[in-house]
């Protein structure tokens, strides 16, 4: 029987979490007969009514966990769904970026890999988003895989590991938002675990909460700081 917890970090998420959820649970449930499965919904300093609707989802389904933090963060709220995670294969998900046959896949490949990546950078993935977050994203994933000899095509988006592996290394994730996920894999690249990538299908359901310029100058404030940090990050290639 396949076995797997699903982290979903949530914040601000009153619009979409409901159908979201339901929808997501239908689809595993149909795709996935008899899994066992759980959904660790983890909402992190959300000022609208994100946590009342994810106390509902749990109320109404026994697949869905809630943890709670105070502050927003998106990387710790990463790290608590895995160290509250019951499976060993964690899948992570953002609640309006999922695949479920990414997941099916996934399930299989773990038992050759350490981690599968969803790259929405290969050739044969839908990337439907708008024309400035792609360019966005390819422009850093491309510095990414020359300033750290990474081999990944795409270091943010849904990902399955087992719990085993990234449980010791997530402490050691110095970034809390936009990189957290870049971080993590050029660690997991330096101590040579296997990965393999998949294509996905990424569609917009909703408007970006934030303007172009806004996203654009955090994310290079972000990506300065992971790029300072390449001397911390080499010295587990050693180890």
């Amino acid at each position: 029987m396949k076995s797997f917890s699903l982290v979903i970090p949530i914040y601000n998420e009153e619009d979409i979490l409901e159908k979201q959820v339901k929808k997501l649970i239908l689809e595993i449930d149909k795709i996935l007969l008899h899994a066992e499965y759980e959904i660790l919904l983890v909402e992190n300093g959300s000022t609208d009514k994100t946590y009342a609707i994810a106390q509902r989802l749990v109320s109404q389904n026994s697949h869905v966990r809630l943890i709670r933090l105070e502050n927003p963060s998106y990387g710790q709220a990463f790290k608590e769904g895995v160290r509250q995670a019951k499976f060993d294969v964690v899948v992570q998900f953002d609640i309006d970026f999922w695949d479920t046959d990414f997941l099916d896949l996934s399930l299989l490949l773990l038992s050759r890999y350490d981690i599968v990546i969803g790259s929405k950078n290969l050739g044969t993935s839908k990337d439907q988003r708008p024309f400035a977050r792609k360019i966005i994203s390819k422009f850093v994933e491309l510095f990414l895989k020359s300033y750290f000899g990474v081999p990944f095509s795409d270091t943010h988006g849904m990902k399955a590991i087992r719990r085993r592996v990234i449980l010791p290394l997530i402490d050691e994730v110095q970034s809390q938002n936009h990189f957290f996920d870049s971080e993590l894999l050029i660690m997991c690249h330096y101590l040579h675990y296997s990965f393999k990538e998949l294509p996905v299908t990424l569609e917009e359901i909703r408007a970006t909460r934030f303007s172009f310029l806004i996203r654009a100058l955090e994310t290079i404030r972000e990506f300065g700081k992971l790029l300072a940090m390449k001397r911390y990050l080499i010295r587990y290639s050693y180890l």
